[in-house]
């Protein structure tokens, strides 16, 4: 019985010495490491906030039509002398009540030379007929390329226009709006100079987005004409 006894616990000590050195790693929770971020996963950005446009800040009108425009970009003359930048080409053309002129330098250091919009009441067409029809100076031949009737006013377009002289060149569009017993003329204009003229490298070139651009900008100015009426209106190509 004793020796019995003897085993019995021999045989619990060996068993619980097992348990002592083998439950430990048995039990014990393996630790885990975060798995890196795959190569390929898109970095995310934050969604910029889009720009606001410069505000049209300015106003001028004649009693009839009123034209917005902002005073960042765009200056204001009555007369030839008051445009303050110069060009072999112009902004406008002879002949203006007003000329809205480009003063930005977002094209500084380019081949761009100058842009605005001629703005001229046309007392000689004293008809709708007349003020629709008849064709730009010095394009005698020119017919419209678009023409629009409302219930308050009529408008007509007259492109493309052009102009050139000694490696500088123009483009534009003339419009007509016949309103109120009265023709008015407005006639966009962007100049440049010849680009392969310059040597390689002294310049930038304006090239056809930044063109693109500054057309949408004063296109912009005429698409906000507005009449006694407060109606807005709406250019051949504005429609």
């Amino acid at each position: 019985m004793k020796r019995n006894t003897i085993i019995l616990i021999i045989i619990v000590v060996i068993i619980a010495g097992a348990m002592f050195i083998f439950l430990p790693g048995l039990l014990q929770v393996p630790s885990i490491t975060p798995s890196p971020t795959p190569s390929w996963a898109p970095t995310l950005s934050p969604t910029p906030s889009p720009t606001s446009s410069t505000p049209f800040d300015q106003s001028v009108s004649d009693g009839t039509i009123t034209i917005h425009f902002p005073s960042l970009d765009f200056g204001l003359a009555t007369n030839p002398q008051q445009v303050l930048t110069k060009a072999y080409i112009p902004p406008c053309g002879e002949h203006f009540d007003y000329c809205l002129y480009y003063i930005g330098n977002a094209y500084t250091g380019t081949n761009f030379e100058s842009a605005g919009i001629r703005i001229f009441k046309r007392t000689d067409l004293t008809t709708q007929a007349q003020c629709l029809t008849t064709p730009p100076t010095n394009y005698t031949t020119m017919t419209p390329t678009s023409t629009a009737v409302f219930a308050d006013y009529a408008v007509s377009e007259f492109s493309p226009l052009g102009d050139a002289g000694m490696g500088h060149y123009a483009s534009g569009t003339l419009y007509r709006l016949a309103c109120h017993n009265a023709c008015y003329e407005f006639e966009t204009r962007i100049g440049q100079t010849q680009f392969l003229n310059y040597p390689t490298g002294s310049i930038k070139e304006f090239t056809l987005a930044n063109q693109t651009t500054l057309t949408g900008m004063l296109g912009s100015i005429l698409s906000g004409i507005t009449l006694p009426s407060g109606n807005t209106v709406s250019l051949p190509q504005m429609q």
